[in-house]
């Protein structure tokens, strides 16, 4: 396990000049599972010879998962400045409070995912205690608020799954 992946600067047939969409959200799965994994493993690992080495492999697809959640937000068109809280998308501006900004981020950076309504209130706010008619209520404002830019539809909601972005993102104008 030494040394495995320090010298990659990619996997085989990763290519981030791509621009196409389920091709970037199928690397996020791929990037995810392996750190799940990874995770996973190093939780076992209990202080063994390996265990610095398997960090050092975690923070490089750490690392590889930002850069391609950040192509993701790039090819999508979908610009949410974390200070003020405002999306762009589209030539359009939209003001949104602070929960509405992460919730619909940690969305985003995670397409074709679904998630449940306590693991939205955990992950994207870490908040535990939302109930999950708290959690709907965010969802079915956002979705609402989303109207005036065009994302109407960015929100799905995947029967018995839960909700998560699965709606290509291609604004208006650059069709």
């Amino acid at each position: 396990m030494r040394e495995a992946w320090r010298d990659l600067s990619e996997l085989p047939g990763e290519d981030l000049t791509t621009s196409a969409l389920p091709e970037v959200a199928g690397w996020i799965s791929i990037y995810e599972e392996l750190a799940s994994v990874l995770r996973s493993v190093i939780s076992r690992a209990n202080g063994s010879p390996d265990s610095a080495d398997l960090r050092r492999n975690l923070a490089w697809i750490d690392d590889r998962l930002a850069v391609w959640r950040d192509r993701h937000a790039e090819l999508a068109g979908v610009v949410i400045d974390p200070n003020d809280h405002t999306l762009t998308y589209g030539g359009k501006s939209l003001r949104l409070t602070p929960r509405e900004a992460h919730l619909l981020d940690f969305l985003l950076r995670h397409p074709r995912r679904p998630f449940t309504s306590k693991q939205l209130a955990t992950l994207a706010w870490h908040n535990s205690r939302l109930s999950d008619a708290q959690v709907r209520t965010y969802i079915m404002r956002l979705r609402s608020r989303l109207r005036e830019v065009g994302l109407e539809q960015v929100i799905t909601v995947v029967r018995n799954r839960g909700y998560g972005v699965t709606a290509p993102l291609v604004a208006e104008e650059d069709r």
